[in-house]
């Protein structure tokens, strides 16, 4: 008989097969978790081994990437505005610094090359403050390492996406570029000479075929007129060679023992009367080639005085403690060679340009400190390129320029200072002549020379000293008053003696500012107006100078 389901037996088996199933499905629960529990931990051991595996990749990575910064002289860097900077630990090497002393922003700033400093400064606080998400740096400069060297770095700055309305993080690189740019600059100057070599010899190619023709007509011309003049041009050889020599031979021994005698112990008064008779001799020497030339050629003379410069010491020229750096604007090669040859002289740094055109684009590209400019250039004379240079923006419409012409009448040079040439020499220049040129537009930096003025100083007792720098610093700011008061009275002689005294200090004691002054202003009987508070700082710079070597021993 089968139960009825509403049986208690029936209730009974029902629920007996309902917990059968329960405990089945508890069963099978349980495999299964037990399943997922082995696949997890099995998932994490994985997991774990990978994270081992990445992290070991990684280290080696970052071990290959610091190890390709040191080779390349590149380092990485980054930093939050405000708040930290970092660097990885090539940034040490890179500045010259022990492994691990790896510079902060301030180290970094100090580094900075003097000439540098404000522009990249400048540069960097404008880029950390304005700089948006994405936008890029690039800038060059030079630094001056711990151990004095000079190298030159190249940055890259990136400013980052910020997480909030802050701004974002800073990151970049920098890479050592001296080498790179000593290669690149040998690269252009061999490609510069190679370019102007063959413009030369196309030029000169052009100008041997016109000068055969020339040379052609000339002999030509010559044949025909030969059996007339030799006789006359012979005995005129005859006579200007005799007159050279008879002229020439005394006055070059008179001049001669004159420049040994200025070697010998004299006092104030004969060196005087010798510098007098040398300017003289100078002057006269100038005079007597002039009229063999005159004689010989026909050529224009040089009206007396111009042909000298003034009495100024042929010394090296400084700029903020460096070799000055001169264009020159020359398109005739030996030209060029004499005045580079007087620029190595004189101590300066050069380019050369052959024509107007040329400077006027170099001295937008390339920073001097003065332009030698000749006159008569093919494509843009000296005259239209001053113009140009005088017409540009900024500082180097300012730029010292001078003229160097051919042209002696004293109105024609005139008519180059209006077009804004600072000075006009007049050909054939001389080192001298230069020298004073370039030490009126470019003062010089020292006021002392310490050879002279330590030998001078140091031959007295220590105990006496100071008294003797007393003794100069008064003779000089009297000295300098006097000769400005007679400067404004016109006194003439005032001026003289003044400037007798300040000449017999500057060369005892090697004041060579002063000297500079005083050789310039001979130029005029009475010194410029204008040109007195020149003399006053250089007097109170040259006191300065000597109190403190005095004190340095």
């Amino acid at each position: 008989m089968i139960p009825s389901n509403d049986t208690p037996d029936a209730k009974f088996a029902l629920l007996e097969r309902r917990l059968r199933r329960a405990e089945a499905a508890r069963l099978e629960a349980e495999r299964l978790l037990e399943w997922r529990s082995r696949e997890l931990d099995r998932s994490n051991r994985e997991l774990r081994q990978r994270e081992n595996d990445l992290a070991a990749r990684l280290d080696i990575g970052n071990r290959n990437l610091l190890e390709a910064q040191r080779l390349a002289g590149m380092a990485t860097f980054y930093g939050i505005v405000g708040d930290s900077f970092r660097a990885s630990p090539a940034m040490a090497a890179l500045f010259g610094r022990p492994d691990g002393d790896v510079p902060t922003i301030g180290d970094v700033a100090a580094a900075l090359h003097p000439l540098d400093r404000a522009r990249i400064i400048t540069v960097q606080q404008r880029f950390f403050s304005q700089a948006l998400p994405g936008d890029e740096q690039r800038h060059e400069c030079r630094i001056i390492r711990r151990d004095g060297v000079v190298r030159w770095l190249r940055w890259y700055a990136r400013r980052e996406a910020s997480t909030d309305s802050s701004l974002g993080p800073i990151s970049g690189t920098v890479q050592d570029i001296t080498e790179q740019r000593r290669t690149e600059r040998r690269a252009r100057a061999l490609q510069l000479i190679s370019e102007r070599n063959l413009e030369r010899l196309r030029h000169t190619e052009a100008a041997l075929a016109e000068r055969v023709s020339e040379l052609e007509r000339a002999a030509t011309a010559l044949a025909a007129s030969h059996a007339r003049t030799d006789a006359a041009q012979q005995a005129k050889s005859r006579f200007l060679a005799q007159m050279s020599h008879n002229i020439r031979t005394p006055m070059n021994g008179v001049l001669g023992m004159m420049t040994a005698l200025a070697r010998t112990a004299l006092d104030a008064n004969q060196s005087d009367m010798l510098a007098r008779a040398r300017r003289a001799g100078d002057e006269l020497r100038a005079l007597v080639d002039n009229i063999i030339d005159i004689a010989d050629e026909g050529i224009a003379a040089i009206a007396p005085g111009e042909a000298t410069a003034s009495p100024i010491a042929i010394s090296e020229i400084r700029v903020e403690g460096r070799r000055p750096r001169i264009l020159v604007a020359e398109d005739i090669e030996t030209n060029q060679i004499v005045i580079c040859s007087m620029l190595d002289t004189l101590g300066c740094d050069h380019n050369v340009v052959d024509n107007g055109a040329l400077a006027v684009a170099a001295v937008q590209t390339e920073s001097f400190d003065a332009v030698l400019m000749d006159i008569q250039m093919p494509i843009m004379d000296g005259t239209a390129a001053t113009r140009a240079i005088r017409a540009l923006p900024g500082p180097v419409a300012n730029l010292p320029i001078v003229g160097i012409t051919a042209q002696a009448i004293a109105a024609e040079r005139e008519l180059l200072k209006t077009a804004g040439m600072n000075l006009c020499l007049a050909k054939p220049i001389s080192v001298a002549m230069l020298s004073a040129a370039l030490h009126e537009l470019l003062p010089a930096e020292a006021m002392l020379d310490g050879f002279v003025f330590d030998s001078a100083i140091n031959a007295l007792p220590a105990t006496r000293r100071p008294a003797l720098i007393d003794q100069i610093a008064r003779d000089l700011s009297a000295l300098s008053a006097a000769l400005a008061a007679a400067s404004i009275a016109n006194d003439a002689e005032g001026v003289r003696r003044a400037r007798h005294s300040l000449d017999g200090i500057a060369g005892n004691f090697g004041t060579v500012a002063l000297a500079e002054w005083l050789g310039a202003s001979r130029a005029s009987p009475v010194p410029a107006a204008a040109t007195l508070p020149r003399l006053e700082a250089i007097v109170a710079a040259t006191i300065a100078e000597a109190r403190k070597r005095l004190q340095q021993g």
